[in-house]
């Protein structure tokens, strides 16, 4: 199950141009890439950032943790060229059976 903080989502929308509720694809995208994100986690949260495409056409960078079994959505936005470079990267590696 997904959660995401009410006032959050309303705040990616203004910032990001992306509801966190929209974003629910990325994580069926069978080549979506998932990495742990070390920075921004901590003894209490693991956080990961998946890089994936939305509606088949726009790469997304989320942000999400595990919060007592639900997924909880932090942020999402566009990815930038260099994070877009990766998904694809990983497309291909994962295409080629590399």
């Amino acid at each position: 199950m997904f959660t995401w903080d009410e006032e959050k989502n309303l705040l990616n929308k203004k910032k990001h141009g992306l509801y966190l509720s929209e974003v629910l694809d990325v994580f069926h995208d069978t080549h979506s890439l998932e990495i742990y994100d070390a920075e921004h986690s901590s003894i209490e949260e693991d956080r990961f950032i998946t890089l994936g495409r939305l509606h088949d056409m726009i790469i997304v960078f989320v942000v999400a943790a595990d919060k007592d079994g639900n997924t909880q959505i932090i942020t999402a936005r566009k990815a930038t060229p260099k994070e877009k470079e990766l998904y694809y990267a990983n497309y291909k590696r994962e295409t080629r059976g590399n």
